[in-house]
């Protein structure tokens, strides 16, 4: 019995010792006892790597998913939960046992899996009411090389098995990919081998494959009209050969190319599904068959990029897109009952789509309306935020990038179609042996079964590509004949430099590794230097040397090696996106790319590396290394900011996104952008207040809550804190207002409340959350270190006076009063045109600091008889002067800001006379000092984010 069968079986064993409640360590040890005794080949295992083996199909663990709904997922029926459990779910039940018996797949990963497809089902309508007019559109957001294509496979089958009748997988731009594509739902969800050439060359018709060597009952047959040959895809050819849809369910593979698109849109439009069905327009729709549409890469190709609106701004009502965006919606629009889903790891082109643009012929853009989700990271998962050590507090990053230098005699900087490389730089042949080194220590780790693969991505130019393959296969003919005829035991042998790279860089990086990042790299065990050597001339043996493009006949795929496939790729654009290098080891890259999904999608190394991360090594430039590194943490802030909408209950439509932007970087091609437009975020020298409060109770007890532990946090205030700033005002503590003072009160204690504390989920400046972030980041530059806290507490007189109550403890007589102005209740908030008073922001000031408040308030507000430039033209005299005030006197007090808490009144005339008599409504303001070392954060932001800000502006 060979490894991979006894590892099967093993993991199988080792989970059901687990289900018994029996702990890693002791199922680990029974699993090999059981090994051991009762499989051929067992007792031959080592005990210690076999236990490590298990460790890593056994144990890993997956975060929580996030996801963000549409307006009416909270009141629409949760179908698919209901009907679930009645539900045999045979080919989802299929492809679980496939993946547990061939893949070895982790329970937590199964269960992530199965707990995701379930949102996504019922985010979506009930495909068998063939009566419902339903378009539910969404977008899943995963992680680049981290099994996007798993989990849209998982919903394939659970909607095949949910009833959907017809499934589109666009499955990118090129052949590659579709196949790769293909070939993956033909063992996971079709369960029978679609390519001709293979049928014929065997002498085969309907070779199970897959989840089809499991079981092939009736019921889970399933039709295609596509397959895995190289001309496989959709045509025309193949249309006239369909008689009809109906009965079996279907599954269409196609890429994303207008041609291959307009003939799966006419075979629709014209056969017997769309006859006697009209839509309320009078347009032929197919209103019998429930479709599931999958784009797959759903930021490549699929948005438009043709204008949609005019020079002003408004959309035009019969613009034209873009054709494979076109035929996407043509298709898409023709069926009554349908759902959209997108997957992309590089969501920057999609959180741009305008939500509101449409036409009458092609129907609305691709916009998210009912869902995004975020896929969870399992923790064997190495990303950009691993790489680059973002989620550490101790700010350690891995230690596997190698600096490069262009070298004009091989690809320079910018290198033109028809450059031809002269030689090797010294730097790729380090790259080469590293590879080598990498493969051999994988081999004496037991992976002698596994794909193992280099990539080198230099330069876009195909035949660039075929230069530098001639020149790799030169170098590794020369390698194989150093190591044949040299005498290894000479210092100035080729297997001495081998020696040299792995004493020096080898075994120091998987000792740094594994005592940095052991849950990722784990023990690192490293042979000595005779078996590592052993292991290099073995791997030149099954060593070869491909050009992967569009044009080359060397085929990158790995199925047909049982016993693995080792590989060097050359390739530029069909190494960029989707396609899958197995075992990637080594990566050098050289090509640049303006654009942050383009280049974070070339990231071919990110990904799963079980035993063999400590071996992997990226050679690149230092300038591409830090855009990486920029691009990691934009998106790491893109997923911040979707958690934060996840937290408030945010639907896509009605919170902006925002994404860093970069001085040498591009978010994504500018014709993608349309609905983007710049803005900084920096709260520098402001007052931000919160002037927008949601229409729910819960909002306003938690926000209350709070409050009060906060208050409870801070202590005893300071009641004399007024006389002593200023005395010759408040000379007697009767004459002082009645608000309750705390000073010096910690950054840190502002952030946690913060934390706490809700803002409105459609507030974009007075938003929680980016005020938390801001004052950590000054206080990394050691500002806002120190904040006064003041509740206020309104007890002028004049006002109806309601029963006192208490917030943290203290008596408060009276809230302020927030009724004229009342501006907005729409959207589930309620909004006014200001919470603080004016002056209030200066109550921390003392009697000099007040002196000079006047002293600047009336040169800022005349100058002969005129309003001074200093300050606007568009509001009241006293708040147009408060930035410059703020600029002048705050200006050296970069570490203090003021945060003041307003509990607001709830007479019959306020705004929120409608609440319980137990809640109090608390508003918040905080005044920032210009910040010494500020930096305005530049942003993209979307067109939903934009138009919350005009409403911002116009308050």
């Amino acid at each position: 019995m060979d490894r991979e069968a006894i590892s099967r079986i093993a993991v199988e064993y080792c989970w059901s010792m687990m289900e018994k409640a029996t702990t890693f360590e002791e199922a680990s040890l029974k699993t090999i006892e059981f090994v051991k005794s009762n499989l051929p080949g067992g007792s031959e295992i080592d005990a210690e790597w076999f236990k490590e083996h298990l460790k890593l199909s056994i144990t890993q663990e997956v975060s929580d998913y996030l996801m963000l709904q549409g307006e009416d997922q909270n009141s629409k029926e949760k179908w698919w939960a209901e009907q679930k459990s009645q539900n045999q779910l045979g080919h989802w039940s299929r492809w679980i046992r496939y993946l547990i018996k061939a893949k070895n797949w982790s329970p937590a990963v199964i269960d992530s899996l199965d707990k995701t497809t379930d949102k996504i089902l019922d985010a979506v309508d009930d495909p068998k009411r063939s009566s419902l007019l339903s378009d539910r559109r969404g977008l899943v957001l995963g992680y680049v090389q981290s099994g996007k294509t798993a989990h849209y496979t998982g919903l394939i089958n659970k909607a095949l098995d949910a009833g959907f009748q017809l499934v589109i997988v666009l499955a990118g731009m090129h052949d590659s990919l579709r196949i790769q594509t293909q070939t993956r739902l033909d063992e996971e969800v079709l369960g029978f081998e679609t390519s001709i050439d293979v049928l014929l060359k065997n002498g085969m018709v309907g070779k199970r494959i897959g989840v089809g060597e499991l079981s092939y009952p009736p019921e889970l047959k399933l039709r295609t009209y596509t397959t895995r040959d190289p001309k496989g895809d959709f045509n025309k050819a193949r249309a006239n050969k369909i008689e009809d849809l109906e009965g079996r369910p279907s599954v269409f593979i196609v890429k994303k190319n207008a041609t291959v698109l307009k003939n799966l849109y006419q075979f629709f439009r014209t056969g017997n599904l769309t006859k006697d069905h009209l839509s309320r327009q009078g347009k032929a729709v197919i209103a019998n068959i429930s479709m599931l549409m999958i784009d797959d890469e759903a930021d490549q190709a699929s948005v438009n990029t043709k204008a949609i609106s005019d020079e002003d701004g408004n959309i035009l009502p019969d613009y034209e897109p873009s054709r494979v965006n076109a035929e996407i919606r043509r298709i898409y629009n023709l069926f009554s009952n349908k759902a959209y889903v997108g997957y992309t790891a590089t969501p920057y082109a999609n959180i741009f789509i305008h939500d509101e643009a449409s036409t009458e012929e092609y129907g609305s853009e691709l916009f998210p309306k009912d869902f995004i989700l975020s896929l969870p990271k399992p923790s064997n998962y190495i990303g950009p935020a691993e790489f680059f050590g973002l989620n550490r507090n101790d700010g350690q990053t891995m230690n596997l990038i190698r600096e490069v230098q262009y070298d004009p005699l091989f690809v320079p900087a910018k290198v033109k179609k028809g450059h031809v490389p002269e030689r090797l730089p010294e730097t790729l042949v380090d790259a080469m042996e590293a590879f080598l080194i990498s493969c051999s220590i994988r081999l004496a780790r037991k992976q002698e079964d596994a794909h193992m693969s280099m990539l080198i991505h230099a330069a876009r130019f195909t035949d660039i590509h075929y230069e530098i393959k001639d020149l790799v296969v030169r170098k590794i003919q020369d390698i194989k004949n150093r190591l044949r005829y040299e005498n290894k035991t000479d210092l100035n042998s080729f297997a001495n430099r081998l020696k040299i790279l792995w004493e020096n860089d080898f075994i120091e990086t998987s000792l740094y590794m594994r005592d940095n990042f052991y849950d990722l790299a784990g023990d690192c065990q490293m042979p000595d230097w005779p078996i590592t050597l052993d292991g290099i001339i073995k791997v030149l043996d099954k060593l070869e040397v491909l050009a992967v493009n569009g044009i080359s006949d060397d085929e990158l795929q790995y199925r047909d090696f049982s016993q693995g496939r080792i590989v060097i790729a050359v390739g530029g654009d069909k190494l960029s996106r989707g396609l899958t290098l197995e075992g990637l080891t080594t990566s050098y890259f050289l090509r640049s790319s303006t654009f942050y999904d383009t280049l974070m999608q070339m990231g071919r190394w990110f990904g799963y590396r079980p035993g063999y991360l400590d071996l992997c090594r990226l050679y690149t430039t230092h300038t591409l290394s830090e855009w990486f590194e920029h691009i990691a943490v934009a998106t790491e802030e893109l997923r911040s900011e979707l958690f934060d909408m996840d937290q408030r209950g945010s639907t896509p439509k009605d919170y902006g996104l925002k994404v860093q932007t970069h001085s040498e970087l591009f978010i994504a091609a500018k014709n993608k952008m349309q609905a983007a437009y710049e803005m900084q975020d920096d709260y520098s020298n402001s007052v931000s207040e919160t002037t927008k409060f949601e229409l729910d109770e819960d909002f306003f007890r938690d926000n209350q809550s709070a409050v009060d532990h906060f208050i409870r946090q801070l202590g005893t205030p300071d009641n004399e804190y007024l006389r002593k700033k200023r005395p010759s005002k408040y000379a007697k503590v009767a004459n002082m207002p009645k608000h309750y003072f705390w000073d010096h009160v910690d950054g840190f204690s502002i952030c946690s409340f913060l934390s706490e504390y809700k803002t409105a989920r459609n507030a974009p400046r007075a938003n929680s959350t980016r005020l938390k972030e801001y004052i950590r980041k000054q206080i990394d530059k050691d500002g806002l270190t120190d904040w006064t806290v003041c509740l206020i507490n309104a007890d002028e007189s004049g006002h109806q006076e309601n029963k006192t109550y208490e917030i943290g403890g203290l008596p408060i007589s009276r809230g302020v009063i927030r009724s004229r102005g009342v501006r907005s209740e729409k959207k589930g908030a309620k909004a006014f045109g200001r919470l603080l008073s004016q002056d209030h922001e200066y109550l921390d000031f003392d009697d000099e600091q007040m002196s000079k408040v006047i002293e600047l308030r009336d040169k800022a507000t005349s100058v002969k008889g005129k309003r001074s430039k200093i300050i606007t033209d568009n509001a009241n005299i006293g708040w147009e002067a408060a930035t410059y005030i703020r600029r002048e006197l705050r200006s050296s007090q970069y570490n203090h800001g003021l945060l003041l808490l307003y509990p607001i009144e709830k007479s019959d005339d306020s705004a929120f006379s409608d609440l319980a008599d137990d809640i109090v409504p608390i508003g918040i303001g905080l005044v920032f000092p210009p910040s010494h070392e500020s930096t305005p954060v530049a942003y993209m932001a979307n067109n939903v984010f934009r138009a919350l800000e005009e409403e911002d502006e116009q308050e």
